[in-house]
């Protein structure tokens, strides 16, 4: 790269940067209406509400292109009570402060007046509860990415059934050709041919239903040592995002990231082995920022940082900089895995795809991180 190149790229990456910053605020999420004809227009995002208290809910109403004769329109709370403000003429009501109510008329012009007047009541102040049942087949889902090891990944399901037999399993799958690995509690979904690495990660985490995921490696298998309800208590009872456990006999993984501030060519990114000491009430644990592969994370958090799929064959913490200030992980000792590493020369021609991926990150890292240097100290 010529001197005259690198001072269009310098240029074209701060322009970028300005525009990135511009759009970056720490501000809460704005209320969010989504206006449709399918046949309902709602909230989809920016309502809060104080423990014990109500709160209108805005932006509902029904659009009719057909002219219906009656209308009928039902709503559910889980952990809250719905009710109405004020009563409109021609609108009947049932269920009011109720976990479920419906409204009725033959007037659309009526019906949407009284939607106006819909409230929600909280009665459930614990922020964050998702589910009232506390088993673990109802938090946690087991998420993974398989690509060209239909060996591995299927022994790691036999290894899940034979802990717990009923927990639900998610396996995203870029392989060709594809062997079916759709049954009972384990949902299989094929990608175009090697769609990546992290793009695998995304859609896995995109399918969970429950508060809380597991993440492993497809050639990660359970013993019994992986105890899933002692990596979950931390999450119940810790101010902690992500919790990580031991992987086959390796010493658990301890690692701090940092960005160093930098000048106009740039920052750096930092990662030191080392930890910020231990975790109330969890002395097995470490409070870090980066972790190993297994580890059982918050869905709402992991789906908040998200997995660039523009790393398409290998990266790891380049999640963990994404979620610097975002997500609070720990290291524990208490829960391991095993990992049984295989691979064959066809997995290997994409898992190590050479000069032109590496040339290809160190120039995308470049401008995503707005960075001129990576400094990565090992494990001792």
């Amino acid at each position: 790269m010529t001197s005259a190149e690198r001072e269009v790229v310098k240029k074209r990456r701060k322009k970028q940067l300005e525009k990135f910053r511009d759009r970056v605020s720490l501000q809460s999420d704005p209320l969010l209406l989504v206006s449709g004809s399918c046949p309902l227009s709602y909230p989809s995002m920016g309502l809060q509400v104080v423990p014990g208290e109500a709160i209108g809910i805005p932006g509902i109403s029904v659009d009719d292109n057909v002219g219906r004769q009656h209308y009928k329109v039902e709503f559910s709370a889980e952990f809250g009570m719905l009710d109405i403000a004020a009563e409109v003429p021609e609108v009947e009501i049932g269920g009011r402060r109720t976990h479920s109510l419906a409204m009725e008329s033959s007037s659309l012009v009526h019906l949407n007046r009284q939607l106006d007047f819909l409230i929600y009541i909280n009665i459930e102040p614990e922020l964050g509860r998702l589910d009232l049942d506390d088993s673990i087949d109802r938090k946690v889902t087991v998420v993974t990415k398989t690509f060209l090891r239909y060996e591995s990944v299927r022994n790691l399901i036999r290894s899940v059934r034979k802990c717990y037999p009923t927990i639900r399993i998610v396996v995203a799958d870029d392989s060709r050709p594809v062997e079916d690995l759709q049954g009972d509690n384990v949902d299989h979904y094929v990608m175009p041919f090697g769609a990546g690495w992290f793009a695998g990660r995304n859609l896995a985490v995109s399918q969970v239903k429950t508060p809380y995921l597991l993440w492993v490696d497809d050639d990660f298998f359970f013993t019994p040592k992986t105890k899933l309800e002692k990596l979950a208590d931390v999450l119940d009872n810790a101010d902690i995002d992500i919790v990580s456990g031991l992987v086959g006999d390796v010493v658990v993984s301890t690692f701090k990231l940092n960005i160093l501030e930098g000048d106009e060519e740039g920052d750096c990114l930092v990662q030191t082995y080392g930890t910020y000491g231990t975790l109330k009430d969890f002395p097995e644990c470490h409070r870090v920022d980066r972790v190993t592969n297994f580890f059982l994370g918050r869905t709402d958090k992991v789906r908040e940082v998200g997995f660039d799929p523009a790393f398409s064959r290998f990266a790891h913490t380049e999640f963990f900089f994404e979620g610097l200030g975002k997500l609070r992980s720990a290291a524990c000792t208490f829960a391991q895995i095993g990992h049984d590493q295989t691979t064959n020369d066809k997995y290997i021609k994409f898992r190590e795809p050479g000069g032109e991926y590496l040339k290809f990150m160190v120039n995308y890292q470049y401008f995503k991180y707005n960075v001129k240097c990576w400094n990565k100290e090992d494990a001792p």
